[in-house]
């Protein structure tokens, strides 16, 4: 897998979070249950003071992609076209 594909991943995931959750009116405690992590985790990621795993970056755009107003959102920053270049290795 290229590392660097996956760092992009992670660093547009990271940088996104925010408005992601905002747009669907979500609050960090919130995005943490239905992602099935804690809140901290939550803010570390949003600090990128923690790293994704791919489980939870796979759940994070899962998520997101399902939801007209945040699939516009990953689009228009070009999340779905790098997470699909680096996860279609294994499919």
């Amino acid at each position: 897998m290229d590392s660097d594909g996956i760092m992009e991943c992670i660093d547009l995931m990271c940088d996104t979070l925010p408005q992601l959750r905002n747009a669907l009116k979500l609050t960090q405690e919130d995005f943490s249950k239905i992602i099935g992590i804690s809140r901290q985790s939550v803010i570390n990621m949003e600090h990128k003071k923690k790293k994704l795993t791919r489980s939870i970056i796979i759940s994070m755009v899962s998520f997101f992609s399902l939801r007209k107003e945040t699939a516009e959102i990953l689009l228009q920053c070009g999340l779905n076209r790098s997470f699909i270049s680096v996860y279609s290795k294994y499919t």
